[in-house]
């Protein structure tokens, strides 16, 4: 009966004594990974409580301490938090231009974007011939297309980062979200799409090289180009957290920057880090 009872109390001690994580931060992250996130942390009794209702009100929470973690992206210029908060790189929000996987063309700069795209250009680029392509693709009609708004992060911020001006010429197709922009593309023999990534298993498309200028060179959207800026489109996606917490958020800062949460950042159409960036951001977390 005694047995019992110790037991109980032990059971009753463990379960208090048991941190709750008040997870915050950004609302673009999508119901996938929010789902994946709640039920690891029910598996592995983390404790996670997830309120993601936006980076600037996660940021004021963290502030005001009604938060412990906090996953967060912050505009194109503007600085992360300092001390006493720590920011970590976790995963990048990214642009791909995705196009026919027999287009004879391998590269494209933020010039032709714009005028492929843009609603200022001067003299818009109408035909693949425009772009130096060659052969039966010469002649063909560039058709672009893009998922709108209520398709997450890739409408605003192809507009705001690639384009002169955010406003898109009339002929673009925006469609309601991935999905559709996929079947747009798929269909256009003379299409181009602008794409958060390029989803597996599409053997018929594929994802340009990107450069800047018209004379700088142009890099592929693979995670390490990303990461190093080489890939001149990404925006970082962060966990923020008091660098007097770090101790009690091991379990969890572990787990967003292990292999075993690369398919949660997908499922939120992002670029994780590099493995071993990601393996080296684990170590530095033993020394906070």
């Amino acid at each position: 009966m005694r047995f019992t009872s110790l037991l109980l109390i032990l059971a009753a001690s463990l379960s208090v004594g048991r941190a709750e994580v008040r997870l915050v931060g950004s609302d673009l992250l999508g119901k996938d990974f929010t789902d994946t996130l709640t039920a690891y942390s029910t598996r592995n009794d983390l404790g996670l409580k997830l309120a993601l209702d936006g980076s600037r009100a996660g940021l004021e929470q963290l502030k005001a301490g009604q938060a412990d973690l906090a996953v967060m992206v912050f505009s194109p210029g503007e600085k992360p938090p300092e001390a006493p908060f720590v920011a970590i790189p976790v995963a990048y929000h990214t642009l791909v231009v995705v196009v026919p996987a027999s287009l004879p063309l391998t590269q494209i700069a933020f010039g032709q974007l714009n005028a492929i795209y843009g609603d200022d250009a001067q003299s818009g680029v109408k035909r693949w011939s425009d772009l130096g392509v060659t052969g039966v693709w010469a002649q063909r009609i560039i058709l672009p297309n893009i998922p709108g708004p209520g398709g997450g992060l890739t409408h605003d911020f192809f507009r705001y980062t690639v384009l002169t001006a955010p406003s898109l010429r009339p002929t673009v197709g925006v469609q309601a979200g991935l999905a559709e922009t996929l079947t747009r593309i798929r269909g256009d023999e003379g299409g181009i799409a602008i794409l958060p990534l390029l989803p597996p298993n599409q053997p018929g498309l594929k994802a340009l090289l990107v450069a800047r200028g018209a004379q700088d060179v142009a890099f592929g959207p693979s995670p390490d180009n990303i990461h190093t800026g080489d890939y001149p489109i990404r925006l970082p996606v962060y966990l923020v957290f008091r660098k007097d917490g770090a101790k009690t958020l091991q379990a969890t800062l572990r787990y967003l920057l292990s292999e075993d949460s690369v398919p949660l950042w997908e499922k939120a159409q992002l670029v994780p880090l590099p493995t071993q960036v990601r393996n080296q951001q684990i170590f530095d977390l033993e020394v906070l």
